[in-house]
């Protein structure tokens, strides 16, 4: 793992990295391409240091484990499936940069969504990805405004007399919702619901998402 530093960017994309490199070993391996991570150097904010903490604590109190133990294990689970990018780094809460913080904090939100941890808050104010989170929710089958048990909300509606299983569910959008908030998407309408919840929108519907709710393709 290298490390070096823009130095500068161009309109058509491109950016020029400087770094230190041992040449032997390029020339050796006759090295064409790598891998770049980008490092967010925005600080850390309080809030989101706060949100990993809320969720590390939900976690716990599930499980019947300290929170200095989740907090723990759940860093070593992350450092271990991004061991190529993070190598004998493992990251600190108080000082890690905000976009690896925001990569940890979607991890343990889907450990959330994935073994239904009870929380006394709404998971949407926690998420910093609400698009992986809006699919997220959909694959298991939670409302995406309040958690629970959920069915498929077309948001472009399929209309009156047609038969579900017959229409050309792939590529449209949609959402998994309560029968609440079902309802309510319909009295109050896409865009005041959306805004309301801090949604952007349903995800267009894939082979994965058609497969979890039997719909035909």
């Amino acid at each position: 793992m290298l490390k070096g530093k823009v130095i500068d960017l161009k309109e058509d994309g491109t950016a020029i990295i400087a770094c230190k490199v041992n040449i032997g070993q390029f020339v050796h391996r006759q090295v064409k391409e790598c891998y770049i991570d980008l490092i967010d150097s925005r600080p850390l904010s309080a809030q989101q240091r706060r949100m990993c903490y809320a969720l590390i604590n939900a976690i716990a109190e599930w499980s019947g484990s300290s929170q200095e133990s989740i907090k723990q294990a759940f860093k070593m689970d992350f450092w271990a499936g991004r061991i190529d990018t993070l190598a004998d780094k493992i990251f600190s809460l108080a000082n890690a940069p905000m976009s690896l913080v925001a990569e940890f904090q979607k991890f343990l939100i889907d450990f959330i969504i994935e073994n239904d941890v009870p929380l006394n808050f709404p998971l949407r104010d926690y998420v910093d990805d609400i698009e992986h989170y809006t699919y997220m929710c959909l694959v298991h089958k939670k409302c995406a405004v309040c958690g629970k048990r959920a069915d498929l909300h077309h948001i472009d509606a399929i209309g009156m007399g047609n038969d579900r299983n017959e229409v050309q569910h792939l590529g449209r959008e949609v959402l998994s919702l309560c029968r609440e908030h079902h309802t309510e998407i319909h009295a109050i309408g896409k865009a005041e619901f959306m805004a309301k919840y801090h949604l952007n929108g349903g995800i267009t519907a894939d082979r994965t998402i058609l497969k979890i709710y039997g719909l035909r393709r």
